[in-house]
């Protein structure tokens, strides 16, 4: 840049983008390019561009009030594309109409895209001062911005600009800042476009472009992960694929139809039978959340079966069930049991970060005028404290369904001596949507970020062994029955993202938080002209 205090361009580009509407559709162009980088369409590629118009138009907004709008906008399309599933979810299950269930996605449109309207306000309020300073700023930024997400207004980091980033060396960097370093990394190169189109070209922006490509090139050479050495446990995953809702009340009703129940129970032993593992080394059976609509507690049959499948296949067996807060409660809590090879119930785990209008409605909604997607829709209680399973082979920590998306939340399950992660649970409610595909991507990168093995047992897909550098061992189709066997080891080397946590992504709110203050309070500061009438490339 032309130094620290670059400011933007007497050039065509700077005047055509100095008109509101070319830069609202810049906004909105950047909000469909997030779109297209995640599954179904998946163009990730698309990841290293798609933040370059949204960055453009906001270095050269006029004004702070601009800046958020602009920002809002593109989330608000990002968002409405990346979570359009959420209709068909309840309509299906909330049994709500189109329309209302249209105004549920409208509602979490609104509150969400917020966080993005905050980041245009910051990076349109820098630029105001030196746009070089904003593009540098970009980054850290949007950091915090997705940590903000990961955290505030109960929490909701689907799809983070990181996880499109798919080269397997590069998201080894995960290991040390968790998928919003990959965030970084994306964000910096749409700055770099940025500052090459402000600069019409110039060569000190080109080789700096050209530079950090050369970076990313040879980072993603120099940390492509090593072949493994062959791994001693072994484990079996079933995919039950069973129907939801009422359906699977009417065909799984073991006192009348115990055959559903005791065909799951004989394949398992089976598979089991049938794996490689030994007496001495015993297999980890896993059904999904969902494994079967019954409560572990209060049905004899069911976990008679369970029971049954642990001591008859020599086999720790872990499986997704609904429990009960305390003796005689009505309160249900979303659940995972695991049974010793003696069938002996060793632990019993409570999802801690629940579905917010599945499991529980969300304090910003408006309780009574939105759907259920089940029957006991904001009843659910939470868990309370991450446990680990210690065991004759290693430490089990075991994370449900949504809890996959929370970076910090799996990383407790590690840090607290969890030798394998094992992740169950349902994406039936997600229909034939793209959700399901999403949701696999973000719980790979727990695999990553902590350097353990997951071992992800889903109802219908997708049921996957994937490795400690996230790399797909094994996987079946959705929409199926099935059995995997597949080996695993039990690790014991914590990585620095499971030793120290968000260090990094802390460090860029830092960093965004005292440049901002900083530039804000310097005098003459609201004195700025707006970015239209600067010269940017020869301040």
């Amino acid at each position: 840049m032309s130094g620290w205090g670059m400011t933007a361009a007497n050039s065509s580009l700077s005047i055509w983008f100095s008109k509101a509407l070319v830069r609202l559709a810049a906004s909105g162009l950047s909000g469909l390019l997030l779109f297209a980088c995640f599954p179904v369409i998946d163009w990730n590629i698309l990841v290293w561009v798609a933040c370059a118009p949204l960055l453009l138009a906001l270095v050269t907004g006029r004004s702070w009030l601009q800046g958020f709008w602009l920002g809002y906008v593109a989330g608000a399309v990002f968002l409405s594309g990346s979570c359009y599933w959420f209709v068909s979810v309840m309509q299906g299950y909330g049994n709500l109409n189109p329309v209302v269930a249209a105004g549920v996605l409208g509602l979490f449109v609104i509150v969400f895209s917020t966080f993005y309207g905050i980041l245009g306000l910051f990076e349109t309020a820098v630029a105001r001062r030196s746009v070089g300073a904003a593009l540098i700023l970009s980054p850290f930024l949007w950091v915090a911005m997705e940590l903000a997400r990961t955290y505030l207004i109960t929490g909701f980091p689907w799809n983070l600009l990181g996880y499109a980033v798919r080269p397997v060396g590069l998201q080894q960097v995960a290991s040390v800042t968790a998928v919003y370093g990959l965030s970084f990394l994306a964000v910096v190169t749409s700055a770099l476009v940025v500052w090459v189109l402000l600069e019409r070209g110039r060569k000190a922006s080109v080789v700096a472009l050209a530079f950090w490509a050369a970076v990313l090139l040879a980072g993603n050479r120099l940390l492509d992960p090593p072949a493994l050495r062959p791994e001693p446990n072994v484990a079996v995953l079933v995919q039950p694929n069973i129907p939801l809702g009422e359906a699977a009340t009417d065909s799984w009703v073991p006192w009348t139809n115990p055959a559903p129940v005791e065909s799951l129970v004989s394949d398992s032993i089976e598979a089991a039978q049938e794996s490689g593992a030994t007496l001495a080394t015993p297999p980890l059976v896993i059904w999904p959340e969902t494994s079967a609509p019954f409560l572990y507690g209060r049905d004899a049959v069911f976990r008679g079966a369970l029971q049954s499948l642990a001591k008859r296949a020599n086999a720790y067996t872990i499986s997704g069930t609904v429990t009960f807060a305390g003796q005689g409660s009505s309160r249900p809590e979303n659940a995972a049991v695991l049974l010793g090879p003696d069938g002996d119930l060793l632990l019993h785990y409570v999802k801690i970060h629940l579905v917010p209008f599945g499991e529980y409605v969300p304090w910003w909604a408006f309780p009574g005028r939105v759907g259920k997607i089940t029957a006991e829709v904001g009843d659910f209680v939470p868990g309370k404290s991450v446990e680990v399973a210690r065991t004759s082979e290693g430490t089990i920590g075991i994370f449900i369904c949504y809890e996959a998306i929370f970076p910090q939340l799996v990383r407790k399950f590690a840090a607290n001596g969890a030798g394998v992660l094992v992740n169950i649970s349902d994406d039936g409610w997600y229909g034939n949507s793209s959700a399901p595909f999403q949701h696999f991507e973000m719980a790979r990168f727990r695999a990553i970020e902590n350097g353990r093995f997951v071992l992800r047992g889903t109802n219908n897909g997708i049921t996957a062994i994937i490795d400690p550098y996230g790399r797909v061992r094994k996987e079946i189709p959705r929409n199926q029955y099935g059995i995997l066997t597949g080996h695993f080891r039990y690790l014991s080397t914590k990585t620095f993202y499971t030793e120290y946590g968000d260090v990094f992504s802390w460090f860029c709110v830092a960093v965004a938080t005292v440049v901002v203050l900083a530039l804000l309070t310097m005098p003459g500061f609201r004195r700025a002209q707006p970015a239209e009438n600067k010269n940017y490339l020869e301040e």
